[in-house]
């Protein structure tokens, strides 16, 4: 099963079959199950084998935060990460009756599940730093996600999703090619930050002058220390400074004239569970400079804020200083 291939279907069973296998106690017939699952098709074993690469390391964590940890929150996730229904078996075979909502979404919150047939990606409130090939590194920030491929000896990043920052000491002989949906840049060197959101990717040339091309629209030269927000049909330069965009890379948050939606966007990445803003304070303007901490962060913003901070398991609310 190549990347490419891969069912969502076939992953999400192997996930399902991974969160039965650490919350229940297995009777003979669920075991004969799922061995008959995994020998059913070549992709349940590779799926198997790859969804086990990627959340067993997430699992012990939060087995290990449930053991040891006070906050209510994370035994909260713990509990509906293990909440899946135990399947009938029919004939010999798993009866797919669809896959335990709370353990599927409780898992993404820990593991993007889409993303981790990526080449290189990330999990909640990890950054980690990746070496290509031609000795350039990818920094990749919480739940990020990037392919990687090497047509006729031109290198080319798929940003999928998240942010990431690409540093390359010396020129090639082809520039890096970093793309998005919205179009791509070319890196001759230096160091560049991407970030993919729902309605934009932005781009930031940090000390080195980048080539950007949106999909639909004109090319555009990036000098250092420059900064754009570009769709596949246009480009708007970015508001403040935008090197504060690449603040992440040192645990860090800084903030100069965002919405309270996009910061709490931002520390969605870092939490595993749910961060909510009521629209009545989601568009609270918000300056300084904070530690990527949710609890720190949450707090301090309650008091410079006039929001209303409540957290119920791993669920957190930002309302309104009268909501209830």
């Amino acid at each position: 099963m190549t990347r490419a291939s891969a069912d969502p279907q076939v992953m999400h069973a192997a996930v399902d079959w991974l969160v039965r296998h650490e919350a229940e106690t297995l009777s003979d017939a669920d075991r004969q199950a799922f061995e008959h699952w995994l020998g059913g098709d070549p992709a349940h074993l590779a799926a198997w084998s790859r969804v086990n690469s990627a959340l067993a390391s997430p699992l012990t964590t939060v087995r290990h935060l449930q053991a040891h940890a006070d906050g209510v929150h994370v035994q909260a996730a713990m509990q509906a990460l293990f909440r899946t229904r135990r399947r009938r078996v029919l004939q010999g075979a798993l009866a797919l009756g669809g896959v335990s909502v709370a353990a599927a979404v409780a898992t993404d919150r820990l593991m993007p599940i889409g993303q981790i047939m990526a080449d290189l990606y990330t999990g909640t409130g990890e950054r980690r730093e990746f070496t290509l090939a031609d000795g350039s590194t990818v920094l990749l920030d919480a739940r990020s996600a990037v392919d990687v491929s090497d047509a006729s000896g031109a290198p080319e990043l798929l940003h999928r999703a998240g942010g990431l920052i690409v540093a390359r000491s010396h020129a090639g002989a082809e520039p890096l090619r970093i793309r998005t949906r919205d179009g791509f840049a070319l890196l001759e060197s230096g160091r560049m930050m991407s970030r993919v959101r729902a309605d934009r990717t932005e781009m930031v040339a940090m000390d080195r002058p980048v080539v950007l091309q949106p999909r639909e629209y004109r090319q555009v030269l990036l000098n250092a220390g420059e900064g754009v927000n570009f769709s596949a049909q246009r480009t708007e330069p970015m508001r403040g400074n935008p090197l504060h965009r690449a603040s992440w890379q040192q645990g860090m948050l800084a903030v100069d004239d965002w919405p309270l939606g996009e910061v709490v966007q931002a520390l969605q990445a870092y939490f595993p569970g749910f961060i909510r803003v009521a629209p009545s304070v989601s568009e609270l303007r918000v300056f300084g400079i904070f530690r990527l901490d949710v609890d720190e962060m949450l707090s301090t913003l309650g008091q410079i804020l006039p929001v209303r901070v409540r957290r119920l398991g791993p669920l957190i609310s930002l309302d309104g200083p009268g909501a209830r």
